[in-house]
């Protein structure tokens, strides 16, 4: 239907314009927050670009314009390496405040016939959201009063920043907090070892499969020599076995 792909058009659209406006926004909460850090050498700089698009996960239907965007400890530390003035000293300080939640950002919305989009509120995200690790057991966003205020002060700058810097999609960017271990005191979720986690939102999965590429070093086809993300256990084109990542 012609309407339906105009609709998709809308919305390939704003997600491009608008996913790489986000590393900009965290930028301004740091500098705002005043503890930025090198914590990377420069000749590892992560792509934040690239990184951004593996943590976010979009709904593929025509009619959502829907996000669920992990952000892990890496993610801190990949923006944090942007800035060569500060010390490792503040970014562990910042990164310490988040290490017992797993961050998720939600934009859930609905795609009109003109365009128009329709987003669900926080409250009603909170009511269908869930977070489930590999072995199948599922998490609730953790109440507000149990959060630390250091935690709650950060949530309370990032979002009226996403709100000027994204327009009316920044102002239904909802963040929501998770216990980042689970009962065995294990790490539901890392970046960069292997694993598995998912999101559920009210009937729908959005699926993460570690660890993130953009965190490791490319690796080499031994037979065809083609450059490979170091998240690949075998080559896409010829099948040959990928060497594994030197620890």
């Amino acid at each position: 239907m012609k309407v339906k792909g105009e609709c998709m058009m809308i919305k390939s659209k704003s997600v491009k314009n608008k996913r790489f406006n986000l590393v900009s926004v965290f930028m301004v909460v740091f500098l705002l927050f005043g503890c930025m850090a090198t914590v990377i050498a420069q000749e590892n700089m992560v792509d934040t670009d690239a990184l951004t698009d593996e943590l976010m996960k979009w709904s593929q239907e025509v009619d959502e314009m829907t996000l669920v965007w992990w952000i892990p400890e890496e993610y801190w530390e990949a923006i944090f390496a942007q800035d060569p003035d500060s010390t490792v000293d503040q970014a562990e300080e910042f990164m310490k405040v988040f290490r017992p939640y797993t961050i998720l950002v939600v934009i859930d919305g609905k795609i009109g016939v003109f365009g128009g989009i329709t987003y669900e509120s926080e409250a009603t995200i909170q009511a269908s959201i869930k977070l489930k690790d590999s072995e199948g057991t599922r998490y609730l966003p953790i109440s507000e009063d149990t959060i630390d205020t250091d935690t709650k002060n950060f949530l309370s700058m990032m979002e009226p920043l996403f709100a000027n810097m994204l327009g009316p999609m920044g102002e239904n960017m909802h963040p929501f907090l998770f216990p980042s271990m689970n009962k065995k005191n294990q790490k539901i979720a890392e970046a960069k070892k292997e694993g598995t986690f998912s999101v559920e939102l009210g009937e729908r999965e959005f699926i993460w499969r570690l660890p993130m590429g953009s965190l490791l070093p490319p690796k080499i086809c031994p037979t065809c020599g083609e450059k490979l993300s170091g998240a690949y256990k075998f080559c896409p084109w010829d099948g040959s076995k990928l060497p594994d990542m030197k620890k």
